[in-house]
């Protein structure tokens, strides 16, 4: 029974030996860096992909950025021009006054 065991932790001994000895093999090492290799030139395939779709995103933000400058000055030109307008008429016309209605009875169809 003592054989048994001490044959029994050998070949335990000798299985871990030959899993630890194993991963260092140069099939191994050769695997490895391929799969590093494939890692990496997708990393830059992926990061070249969002650069793209940042870029684009930033060159449609900087074009609504522009519209949007563009029509608030436009909007901004307009209400000067308003601004002015109205002071121009009240200095043009100063104010004399409502005329006063007096017959404000409804005279829609005939009424």
């Amino acid at each position: 029974m003592k054989a048994s065991r001490f044959v029994l932790a050998l070949v335990t001994c000798g299985s871990c030996a030959l899993a630890v000895a194993q991963p260092y093999g140069p099939s191994d090492q050769e695997r490895r860096e391929r799969n590093r290799e494939e890692a990496m030139a997708r990393h830059e395939r992926m990061s070249t992909a969002h650069e793209e779709m940042h870029e684009g995103a930033s060159t449609v933000r900087s074009k609504t950025h522009h519209a949007a400058t563009k029509t608030r000055s436009f909007s901004h030109r307009q209400l000067e021009k308003v601004r002015t307008f109205g002071e121009r008429q009240q200095r043009k016309y100063p104010d004399r006054g409502h005329p006063v209605e007096i017959n404000k009875t409804p005279s829609a169809l005939g009424k």
